[in-house]
């Protein structure tokens, strides 16, 4: 954090959180848009980009965000830490979950039909995991926004 700027997320920071934000919205888009795809589109095309933004989203997480958060917290109210902790040990949950789908799915060659009935089922475990992860991210946040106030 800058020094000066009391309990402020500095500039930077906070550029990092609004672009992670808006790649997060940009993979929901992507996930909705599985159910209304045909067979004949190029699922698998879609599905791989999709794995890797879902991986990337992550990555940027666990490297760019999440220890700046609780960095955040730790200094400007410590008593948030402990359930900042255990937040963070939430979300490493879902993202072990997310390398599992990513492991199976994330470069698939084809789906047999066997394999699409599989794959809804697994796609829509991952929305289950994906909104817990969400959630779990904006309950991070508003330890933080507790400290701004």
């Amino acid at each position: 954090m800058v020094q000066g700027q009391d309990k402020s997320l500095d500039e930077a920071f906070d550029a990092i959180i609004d672009a992670w934000l808006i790649e997060r919205q940009l993979l929901l888009t992507q996930f909705v848009t599985f159910p209304q795809m045909s067979v004949l589109d190029n699922v698998i095309e879609e599905l791989h980009r999709f794995c890797e933004a879902m991986v990337d989203y992550s990555s940027r997480g666990h490297f760019n965000v999440y220890e700046q958060l609780l960095e955040h917290i730790t200094q400007y109210n410590s008593e948030h830490a402990a359930s900042a902790q255990l937040v963070l040990g939430k979300i490493h949950d879902t993202t072990d979950k997310i390398v599992i789908f990513d492991d199976e799915y994330g470069a698939v060659e084809n789906l047999s039909i066997q394999d699409i009935g599989h794959f809804n089922g697994r796609l829509s475990r991952l929305g289950e995991v994906l909104a817990d992860r969400f959630n779990y991210e904006d309950e991070l946040m508003t330890l933080v926004q507790e400290t701004l106030s």
